[in-house]
């Protein structure tokens, strides 16, 4: 079983020994790994759909037949039952699909969630920020020539603060490599988009984002 640099650091946000509910599982490789490295011994492993699901059932006999698993077949959280994990994770997805799926979950995301969006990361803080979740932790891994983004967040029904570069580049920004490609990307995807706001003539939203290829590289 080959676990990724994105894995190995999901895996360290997950506290020893929690139970852990892992959405959208697809083949079930964050809890396997997670029972392999004992970190866990429980899991709720969900997925959309059947394929995936029996994979990930195939792969826990085969590779963890001690941990204690249950199987479900769920959009999002939604056939899941309440109160049996302590921590959800939901990654490998869109930031707006994440997003979605804890909004529709309601108190059934108010436990620790550990959150890797694909794409649109800035739209995942933004909802995480204005309803009531506080982000506790980011960290990056780097793949090759692109680096992941994993959050760690709690509700407490309070908002967060935030400027509109921090829904680009987090309230974190650490000083370290995969961090620096992270941000690298950022700036690209901006460079792109401040062509079509000059087209547009957007000032506002193009003095943003060129603000936004400025910070490239600084904390």
């Amino acid at each position: 079983m080959t676990v990724t640099k994105r894995i190995e650091m999901i895996k360290t946000l997950v506290p020893k020994g929690a139970r852990v509910l892992d959405v959208g599982s697809d083949h079930a490789l964050l809890p396997i790994s997670l029972f392999l490295d004992g970190v866990i011994t429980e899991a709720v492993i969900s997925d959309i759909n059947v394929g995936p699901l029996d994979s990930g059932k195939s792969n826990v006999a085969r590779l963890a037949p001690g941990l204690k698993a249950s199987f479900v077949l769920s959009d999002g959280f939604k056939n899941v039952e309440k109160g049996g994990y302590d921590v959800a994770a939901v990654c490998g997805m869109g930031g707006e699909l994440i997003a979605a799926i804890i909004d529709e979950a309601e108190d059934k995301a108010h436990v620790p969630l550990i959150l890797q969006p694909m794409s649109h990361a800035e739209r995942l803080r933004e909802y995480l920020w204005s309803n009531g979740f506080e982000i506790k932790e980011e960290c990056f891994a780097a793949e090759g020539k692109r680096a992941y983004l994993i959050i760690s967040a709690v509700y407490t029904g309070k908002s967060t603060k935030y400027d509109y570069d921090d829904l680009f580049y987090g309230q974190f920004r650490p000083d370290n490599d995969a961090f620096a490609l992270y941000s690298a990307g950022v700036a690209k995807a901006a460079k792109k988009r401040l062509e079509g706001y000059k087209l547009q003539g957007d000032e506002a939203m193009a003095a943003l984002t060129e603000n936004l290829i400025l910070l490239n590289g600084k904390k």
